[in-house]
């Protein structure tokens, strides 16, 4: 990389005030692509825009990963949401199941929408005891018939509020391994519910190989985040930072290249989303306010956020 001369003066500005200066730096590469700076002295904020040659701007990327595009609130929407996507440079939405019904719709909408939509299958902690282990064995072959299209298991984990009674508890247990187990042995990553059940989930996990591990709506407790970034799992953080203390404290704390931005769509929000039917866009609002948390660009939040879903999901 080369760096070009920098200008003190620019065309057009004949004197700088006491407060502000302004510094056009271009450096310029083999591709012809450059990088404009603007230092602002009084608020210390650095802002760039990269462009590719003939002036156009990078193509900005987004994921969305964690929704659930075939659950009922989506009814006669779906397509809506896919299409917002699309408009919105959402690359990538990773759909999640929570029963085998879910599942093979799933990936039926993965098989239509490929690759924008991705397919996780699994069984959610909420619906165990409605689950036989002769529908458990079928998830295996649920894989095997349509590989190309299942690129995790998801949404499957522990939940404290569904614990009522330790046979609840148990059977949470044996379905969330099984999962584990199904996708050690496939080889796929897990996308993880952990609602008032961190700690047993954690230790869970440990006994098991997996390529990646993502611990969906993660609300702490902060104490954890570093155990979770020595195991090189990843958090997904959604809408819900705008309003929640619990959710913004972990946005605060855990490392850039741990977060993936979410939806849980067709989950609805307060704060800025109140009266909003939720979309995939929504994780544009999301980076945003990630960055403005961290205090960085949005350029480096959001393009970090779509590196961690491609080590989640390599493309």
């Amino acid at each position: 990389m080369r760096f070009g001369a920098i200008k003190t003066c620019p065309v057009g500005l004949t004197r700088l005030d006491s407060w502000t200066f302004w510094i056009l730096w271009l450096t310029l590469s083999e591709t012809n692509s450059f990088i404009v700076k603007n230092a602002s002295l009084q608020h210390a904020k650095l802002t760039h825009y990269k462009y590719e040659t003939g002036g156009q701007r990078a193509a900005l990327s987004y994921g969305d990963a964690h929704l659930h595009l075939v659950d009922p609130g989506f009814a006669g929407r779906t397509e809506q949401a896919i299409d917002d996507a699309t408009k919105n440079k959402v690359m990538r939405l990773l759909s999640n199941s929570v029963d085998y019904e879910t599942s093979t719709q799933t990936i039926a909408l993965a098989k239509r929408y490929s690759p924008r939509v991705l397919a996780a299958i699994g069984v959610h902690p909420s619906t165990v005891m409605n689950t036989k282990d002769q529908r458990l064995d079928e998830f295996q072959r649920l894989i095997e018939e349509n590989a190309g299209y299942v690129a995790a298991i998801g949404e499957v984990g522990l939940d404290g509020k569904y614990t009522q009674d330790e046979q609840v508890r148990k059977r949470q247990l044996e379905v969330f391994r099984f999962f584990l187990g199904l996708a050690e042995r496939r080889g796929l990553p897990v996308v993880v519910h952990s609602r008032m059940a961190v700690d047993e989930v954690l230790r869970t996990l440990q006994d098991f190989r997996l390529p990646k591990v993502l611990l969906h709506w993660y609300d702490g407790p902060l104490d954890k985040l570093e155990v979770i970034r020595d195991r090189g799992y990843l958090i997904s953080i959604g809408p819900a930072v705008f309003y929640s203390r619990a959710i913004s404290q972990v946005a605060a704390n855990v490392a850039l290249d741990m977060i993936l931005s979410e939806t849980d769509g067709p989950v609805k929000y307060h704060g800025p989303f109140e009266g909003r039917l939720t979309q995939p866009s929504f994780v544009i609002e999301v980076v945003q306010k990630l960055a403005e948390i961290k205090g960085l660009h949005i350029d480096a939040v959001r393009e970090a956020v779509w590196s961690n879903f491609q080590k989640l999901i390599p493309q």
